[in-house]
């Protein structure tokens, strides 16, 4: 019941790779000068969030490194980076950094290394709960403007309500962060920190010069900070220059923070040596200097040691660790360098990115790679790469990082490559925007395939454009069991995660189109292979095997397959996937039948899946019509009625809905039947959907092609059908029938 095939053997999670340099504070040069007096004040504010937000180069990170040695308190640190804009992957880092200051349970990292982890249902709770009962502590996120996910800064909105009191949260950040400020500022719950109150008093820059073995003071040191305005990098960059070059206080420096920036970038630039100077503009295209990355974009097998060495001569690279593992370069220097490297040698900067993407993909840091091979210019092998990729990713639960991949190519850079279509309409339709979804799954789903063998693993373009039209049967039911059958022909090899999703959906199809029986194998087809090549093909096909027996009046076997499906589900964490909600749907009708207790609660889980998801159109007829039936059973009516009329509005969007359409109005019937009211006519039906409108009666007969006489005749039997005098009566009470959607 596709959300796109899933590899388990290849779904290797965030959690087990993480970055350890990210969860520490930076060492940094300027961390020479102690910010006595701004970390005092830091010291002593009581509000639960405290923002620095300035400009780059205003020393951030090192006064949040400072306070975080000096207080008292448990402290943990997170360097927010682009990769953090996926929830896995935030939540991977934020476990591993709030493990510094609270008891996390040692089951919720396994968790998020499942093919679709159970972020709301169980990963969040767990956190929040360790968090409100752990002790007062210090929790910095640094560079958080790197961070836009509205997703993961919820969970940051989160942190905030559930610390302890005491406990505090620090974001070091360019940009103010999209939390609501204004309320936090009015309750009292905000600190600000910004340009003003980060400059440096002529004390620090003092200290600052004398550390750099070039002390000043006087009118020099007061025109310093004049021109810098406190500004901490370019006290840095004069520093640096002023034992080797005059200082330049007059037009030179205008106090322009790039122009102040690149002036010294360049007096340091071009004192090195023409080695250094290439070595350093090559390897200013990574985000961290990894020594090994470095070694293989500028072929220079010292790559660590001469990075050991610029770091300790001040040339603008940083060690981020102790052991010399990563470093990185001081950002404005490398913008700088940047600058230069596409101006000097543009081939250079081609062949570096070139270089740096085939580095990444080796390390498998897909990621990387990707932005490198586009930075390149390497528009096919960038989509390549992201055709391959995105069921691996998509497995590990990573669906944003692949919807940001998506989101780095032109809608016409996707249409012109086949595969990177095929993979728009798989990514898109499986997430939560409707437009792009429909847009995309349109495009892939028209577009001509031929045999070629896809890059995703599928047969063929052909395969995955079958099985991808099977999946979301735009065109109805009786075209879903075709694709469905071409998909299974086309995928004919057992031992893949795209036969195992090929199986379930022509299971899936053939039992919407009414042959339950033939349905059964290729469903328990699908559950076999799925249990080794695709857990979630597993998951979908047990939960509709369960279906298809309780249809068939099997009841022992549609309990016993909804019981294995739901051990499944707890074993993978599937809560909030499409491939759940089918075993929720035999649950709710398995439980119905037997008259137990848990009947609305395997309803409510259901419908908390389907307000998570966009689901395809005849997903969302069956479901509505199987929850109506189930909690009619129950004796629910009024819950019934709901379900029934969105059952309805469905059908508008998929009128061939298969059994379901049948199925659809047997249910009106039963309610109706229910609570005792006489059934409609089609002809008064359509003139009930028109009810609530504000046409007038001639409107109406407008409206239908009929007269108005005809119109009011048709009234008079809603009226006395309905047991209502006006109609507004006769309004409510269709909705109360579930006759019309609620108001």
């Amino acid at each position: 019941m596709g959300e796109g095939p899933a590899r388990e053997q290849d779904a290797t999670g965030p959690s087990s790779r993480l970055r350890l340099s990210w969860l520490r504070p930076p060492r940094s040069r300027t961390d020479l000068v102690e910010r006595r007096e701004l970390v005092e004040r830091l010291s002593v504010t009581a509000t639960p969030l405290v923002l620095l937000s300035t400009p780059a180069g205003w020393g951030k990170s090192t006064v949040l490194a400072q306070w975080s040695r000096r207080d008292p308190r448990p402290g943990a640190w997170l360097h927010l980076d682009r990769t953090h804009n996926d929830p896995v992957v935030f939540l991977s880092y934020l476990c591993a950094a709030l493990a510094e200051v609270a008891e996390i349970d040692p089951g919720v990292a396994p968790l998020l290394d499942l093919p679709v982890p159970p972020l709301e249902e169980r990963i969040l709770p767990a956190l929040m709960t360790a968090v409100a009962v752990a002790d007062p502590f210090l929790l910095i996120f640094d560079d958080a403007q790197e961070m836009v996910e509205r997703a993961c800064w919820a969970v940051i909105e989160a942190l905030l309500e559930e610390s302890p009191e005491g406990g505090q949260i620090a974001l070091g950040t360019r940009d103010d962060p999209p939390l609501p400020l204004a309320r936090l500022r009015a309750a009292g719950a905000l600190a600000e920190f910004r340009t003003q109150e980060l400059a440096f008093t002529s004390e620090e820059a003092r200290e600052m010069f004398a550390a750099a073995g070039c002390p000043i003071d006087g009118d020099i040191l007061a025109a310093a900070l004049s021109r810098t305005e406190g500004w901490a990098a370019g006290l840095y960059l004069t520093s640096l220059a002023c034992p080797s070059t005059p200082l330049p206080l007059g037009e030179a420096m205008r106090g322009d923070r790039r122009d102040v920036a690149a002036y010294f970038a360049a007096e340091v630039l071009d004192r090195q040596p023409d080695d250094v100077q290439s070595f350093l503009l090559r390897t200013s295209i990574l985000d961290g200097l990894d020594p090994a990355a470095c070694r293989v974009i500028t072929g220079r097998r010292d790559a660590r040691d001469l990075l050991g060495r610029l770091a300790r001569e001040n040339l603008f690279v940083l060690p981020l660790d102790e052991h010399g593992e990563h470093y990185r370069y001081h950002r404005l220097f490398a913008e700088f360098l940047r600058e230069e490297l596409a101006q000097r040698k543009p081939e250079e900067c081609s062949h570096a990115h070139t270089a740096a993407a085939a580095w990444y993909e080796s390390a498998g840091d897909l990621d990387g790679a990707v932005r490198h091979r586009l930075a390149a210019g390497e528009v096919d092998a960038a989509a390549l790469l992201v055709a391959r990729s995105w069921p691996r990713l998509w497995a590990a639960g990573r669906r944003e990082t692949v919807r940001r991949w998506l989101g780095l190519f032109t809608d016409g850079e996707i249409l012109d490559r086949l595969p990177l279509t095929l993979t728009a309409g798989w990514v898109y339709s499986g997430l939560d925007d409707v437009e792009l979804g429909r847009r995309w799954s349109r495009a892939a789903c028209s577009a001509r395939a031929d045999d070629t063998p896809s890059p995703d693993g599928a047969a063929s373009l052909r395969a995955s454009q079958a099985l991808l039209r099977a999946t979301l049967a735009p065109d109805g039911v009786a075209r879903m069991r075709e694709d469905a059958q071409l998909a299974a022909q086309l995928e004919s090899t057992p031992g893949s995660s795209w036969y195992a999703d090929a199986m379930e959906v022509l299971g899936t199809a053939r039992w919407l189109s009414g042959s339950a029986r033939q349905s059964i194998r290729p469903l328990r087809i699908a559950a076999r292979e799925g249990e080794a090549f695709n857990p979630s093909a597993e998951l979908a096909a047990l939960g509709t095997l369960a279906l298809v027996h309780a249809d068939l009046d099997e009841w022992d076997e549609a309990q016993r397959l909804a019981d294995r499906a739901a051990d499944r589900l707890a074993r993978l964490g599937y809560g909030s996937s499409r491939r759940s909600l089918p075993l929720l749907l035999a649950r709710a009708r398995v439980g119905a039948h037997r008259k137990c207790d848990d009947v609305r609660d395997s309803v409510e889980r259901a419908e908390r899946v389907l307000e998570r998801m966009v689901p395809h159109r005849w997903m969302g007829v069956m479901a509505s019509v199987l929850l109506g039936e189930a909690l009619i059973e129950s004796g629910d009516v009024p819950a019934a009625a709901a379900w029934s009329c969105r059952a309805t509005e469905a059908l508008r969007h998929c009128p061939d809905a298969g059994i379901f359409g049948r199925r659809a109005e047997r249910l009106r019937q039963a309610l109706e039947a229910a609570l005792h009211a006489e059934p409609l006519t089609p002809a008064e039906r359509r003139v009930l959907e028109l009810l609530p409108t504000h046409l007038t009666d001639e409107l109406i007969a407008r409206r239908l092609v009929v007269s108005t006489n005809t119109v009011k005749t048709h009234l008079r039997a809603l009226y006395r059908k309905l047991e209502a005098r006006s109609r507004a009566e006769a309004v409510e009470r269709a909705r109360r029938l579930g006759l019309l959607p609620p108001r």
